[in-house]
């Protein structure tokens, strides 16, 4: 069944703005992958249209801006994330029925219609659709609509091409149109059709800024080698991707870090809520909320005008460029003349074995220049490499590396040593001073029928400091500059030191440990004193193992003295045996009294020991 007899029916003539859409007057691509849009347009009571893309929704709804001479109040009015699902919710039937004739009118039973057929009226209210035999032999799915006529009586008529229905409440027809603009809106899923009107009703010219995402514009350096020096010239690589042709716009290209939110302005939010319990007894209706105001080599550059900031440079083209959406351009927007600084570099610590062939770039002018690729061209090879030029700030110098000098070979050689250059002794804490030295060498070997005068950068390491170099220090690295003669060698040496202090208890060391420091450290008094402490501690160790025997064997006596002690007492008698064994008791008494002599002898000599070994490593 074809819908288009109740369509062409009812009035389909959905609300429609005028057919007016900003004009886009300048254009700024920042590296922030922005577009800053600025447009004119004339707005009256009929509204203006902006269709924006689905992508771009959150980033206009974020940014809009208008400027209105009138002083109106703007409103900005479109469909919702879900305004398909939204609409038919509050329509009699379902986006599905809408397109099916016989379910649009079971959905809409009881609803009054007019029936024509071949001229034939009928009104009446719809009583839903079923099946019939066909009229026609082998037909099949004939469908027979109900109608209960103005007179009451029911009449069945048979769904097909030559009835024609239309809806006679205003209501049905208008809950149709606003269904079809549903299923249209629907069908431009990635457009927003954003209208935006005011409450003034006259005619007049305002201004609309946005920002929408856009491709981050690039930037392509050409460096021509001439005899004056380098020529640096800029192209700026353009896409325009904002989804609308620009017509004579005044483009503008901005660096700089921005930051730049995605907001959630335009997606449903819903916060989750505690499920209420069921109420049981009848609630009044609340009352009504209060609505709320929604609101080249031998060409030109492209003429620029140039401004800066703290953090950021533009760069505006005079002259307007049109570009129709989804292509691009590129053209040269700046040239400045630098001095040649070209240079034979090696950068050590790179493990490489050739040294590079680079240019060293300083920015001349107050602005910063943009980042980019840059391809050098000299008169002698043509092309001569690429490089990346980073961000360059008003003066900032930076090298470039462009390519390989493989007629040069650099050989990097590397020794380190170390030794003991002080020692001091500190409220018992040997404080030992190490001297370590880092011999870099580098042998270079010439070309073979060119002289070369190469850069040697040598990077620093923190907490390490360089001798001996005739170099120029900067921050991270050491500068030095070798004349080498086609064919010779050369060679140069960069020495670093560091001093660390190694620190360790002198109580505490093991005799191994005061053999090495007091051979170790290089003054002679304070290796007298670390041997001095290490004869006390040998000492002191022998002292401890003699009280640790001494103490066994006061142990042993004892033991054996109560053995002997507790056998007489139980034998009990005068025999031979038991008076030898009172004998040894005595002779053991006269043992434990001879050895805790001994023991407390040595106790003392260690405690003296101790007290001396103190003063000696505690001592100034």
């Amino acid at each position: 069944m074809r819908l288009i007899s109740v369509f062409l029916m009812v009035s389909t003539a959905l609300p429609a703005l005028a057919d007016t859409r900003p004009e886009i007057r300048s254009v700024t691509l920042s590296t922030a992958g922005l577009a800053m849009i600025e447009a004119g347009a004339k707005l009256d009571v009929t509204g203006l249209s902006l269709p924006v893309r689905r992508a771009d929704i959150d980033d206009f709804l974020k940014s809009l801006r208008v400027a209105d001479p009138s002083g109106a109040v703007p409103m900005l009015r479109m469909r919702g994330p879900d305004g398909l699902r939204d609409t038919f919710d509050a329509l009699p039937f379902s986006a599905d029925q809408l397109g099916d004739l016989r379910a649009l009118m079971d959905a809409m039973i009881g609803a009054p219609v007019v029936a024509s057929r071949r001229g034939a009226v009928q009104e009446g209210s719809l009583m839903g659709t079923r099946d019939v035999p066909c009229a026609q032999e082998g037909q099949r799915g004939c469908v027979a609509l109900a109608l209960r006529g103005r007179d009451g009586q029911l009449r069945q008529m048979v769904l097909d091409d030559a009835l024609e229905i239309s809806f006679a409440d205003d209501a049905d027809s208008a809950a149709i149109e606003r269904g079809l603009a549903a299923l249209r809106g629907a069908a431009r899923g990635q457009i927003v059709d954003v209208s935006l009107s005011s409450s003034a009703p006259e005619p007049r010219e305002i201004a609309l800024g946005w920002l929408q995402p856009a491709p981050v514009w690039k930037t392509a350096w050409r460096a021509e080698d001439g005899p004056d020096g380098l020529t640096l010239t800029g192209w700026a690589v353009i896409e325009n991707a904002t989804g609308q042709d620009w017509t004579d716009v005044t483009l503008t290209l901005a660096t700089g870090a921005v930051q730049a939110l995605q907001a959630q302005l335009y997606d449903r939010l819903t916060t989750p809520r505690d499920l209420a319990m069921p109420v049981i007894e009848p609630v009044f209706a609340p009352a009504p909320l209060a609505r709320s105001a929604m609101m080249e080599a031998v060409m030109d550059t492209s003429p620029v005008t140039m401004d800066d900031g703290d953090s950021f440079s533009r760069f505006t083209l005079q002259t307007p460029v049109t570009l129709a959406a989804g292509e691009m351009i590129s053209l040269p927007f700046l040239r400045e003349a630098l001095e040649d600084a070209r240079l034979t570099l090696f950068r050590g610590g790179m493990g490489a074995t050739h040294p590079m062939i680079a240019i060293e770039f300083e920015n001349p002018l107050p602005l910063r220049l943009p980042a980019g690729i840059v391809t050098l061209y000299e008169t002698a090879r043509g092309h001569a490499g690429d490089a990346m030029i980073p961000e360059l700030s008003p003066g900032a110098r930076e090298i470039i590396e462009f390519a390989r000098d493989t007629a040069v070979e650099v050989r990097e050689t590397v020794e380190e040593m170390s030794r003991i250059q002080s020692g001091r002794i500190i409220d018992g804490v040997l404080i030992a001073e190490e001297r370590v030295e880092r011999r870099t060498r580098y042998s270079l070997a010439g070309a073979p029928e060119e002289d070369r005068v190469v850069t040697l950068m040598h990077p620093r390491r923190v907490g390490w400091d360089i001798a001996g170099s005739e170099g120029a220090m900067a921050l991270d690295e050491v500068r030095v500059t070798l004349d080498l003669p086609a064919g010779g060698a050369e060679t140069h040496e960069i020495v670093e030191t560091r001093v660390t202090a190694q620190r360790a208890a002198v109580l505490s060391m093991a005799q191994e440990d005061l053999a090495y420091w007091s051979g170790t450290v290089p003054d002679a008094a304070l290796q007298a004193r670390l041997g001095q402490i290490q004869s006390l501690r040998r000492e002191e160790a022998a002292l401890r193992r003699e009280i640790d025997r001494l103490e066994a064997e006061v142990s042993a006596l004892i033991e054996d003295q109560n053995r002997l002690v507790n056998l007489i007492v139980q034998l009990q008698d005068d025999s031979p045996a038991t008076r030898a064994r009172r004998d040894r008791v005595e002779e053991i008494d006269s043992a434990i009294t001879a050895a805790r002599m001994a023991l407390r002898d040595a106790g003392t000599r260690l405690d003296v020991l101790s007290d001396d070994l103190r003063a000696l490593i505690f001592g100034a």
